[in-house]
């Protein structure tokens, strides 16, 4: 499944894309290295679903500057139900 959206920040160094299972993740998996180009309006990553059980999950990018710092991160809850590869998810609010 591709993750679109933009991470791009002032002094951007890299963003990540990390999921965690339900509304509220005890623990968060990256789903790939993170990223040091910025992206407006493009493909974040790619998140292969297909060896996750279904249910609710959480998504989560962090942007971080050159200092460091970083905005709150935007999480996005998703529900996976029954999908396989070529099938994409919709994020739900």
């Amino acid at each position: 499944m591709q993750i679109k959206g933009s991470a791009n920040i002032d002094n951007f160094q890299f963003y990540k894309v990390e999921y965690g299972e339900g509304d509220n993740p005890k623990a968060w998996h990256g789903i790939s290295d993170v990223h040091r180009t910025p992206v407006v309006d493009g493909v974040l990553d790619v998140w292969n679903t297909d060896a996750l059980p279904e249910g609710v999950y959480t998504l989560r990018l962090t942007v971080v500057d050159n200092t460091g710092n970083y905005p709150e991160p935007c999480d996005v809850r998703v529900v996976i139900e029954g999908f396989r590869s070529g099938t994409t998810p919709t994020p739900v609010s």
